[in-house]
């Protein structure tokens, strides 16, 4: 393994140890696809670009979020913050239609469906906030990292993050049976996802690893390509 810290760290490595992260947070950070994509591309267009300059000063994955989170925020600017009460009215609505088409794979399309789901709950909170969040409940990095990274103070950061979870929490308790079995799902995909049984893969991972949290877990179980 190579030293994360050394000037001789390779983009062959950057790639192979944190593309799915970079995808991941492009993604949750902007709706729009191909955008997302977009911006996961500009990643790695500045990582090549710059990575000679990388002298260890910080740890790597520390300079690579810096850099995502530099190419995300400028790509996210035109990114809609919703209500709570907009996405409970939405999710509600009639129940989508499923696709008819040769080959299809149902259990693909409410897994993305899903997760499209997902990244629009996150866009109940402002830009920073949403990324402050996922760098810390997704990415795991710590508190000092991302006031690092955000160029903001620990002490507001860690505040910023706890009312984030507090207001997804809250919404998807009520509102999303995989965060929430108990809860009274009634979105549009309620019942799709209840034929594909992913409420029970969410169960399997939380038994699994008990520590892990539902966004952490949805990574795992929404996994998308990763781009690179």
């Amino acid at each position: 393994m190579q030293n994360e810290n050394n000037s001789d760290l390779t983009f062959e490595y950057i790639i192979e140890n944190y593309s799915g992260m970079v995808t991941s947070i492009c993604r949750r950070m902007i709706q729009n696809k191909e955008r997302a994509e977009d911006a996961a591309q500009e990643v790695w267009f500045e990582v090549s670009k710059n990575l000679k300059s990388f002298r260890g000063d910080s740890k790597v994955a520390t300079w690579l979020y810096t850099i995502t989170s530099r190419v995300v925020m400028k790509l996210a600017k035109e990114e809609r913050q919703y209500s709570t009460s907009f996405l409970s009215n939405y999710y509600h609505g009639d129940d989508i239609e499923v696709p008819v088409y040769e080959n299809f794979d149902k259990k693909v399309w409410v897994r993305e469906m899903c997760d499209k789901c997902l990244t629009g709950t996150f866009h109940c909170l402002d830009n920073v906030s949403r990324l402050a969040f996922i760098l810390r409940d997704i990415a795991c990095v710590s508190y000092a990292e991302i006031a690092r990274i955000l160029k903001r103070n620990e002490v507001g950061v860690r505040k910023m993050i706890s009312r984030s979870r507090i207001k997804l929490r809250n919404f998807l308790n009520d509102e999303c049976m995989l965060k929430n079995p108990n809860s009274k799902c009634k979105c549009r995909m309620c019942k799709q996802v209840k034929e594909v049984h992913l409420q029970e893969e969410y169960q399997k991972i939380r038994q699994t690893v008990n520590k892990i949290n539902f966004y952490r877990a949805s990574e795992i179980v929404l996994s998308q390509k990763n781009i690179s």
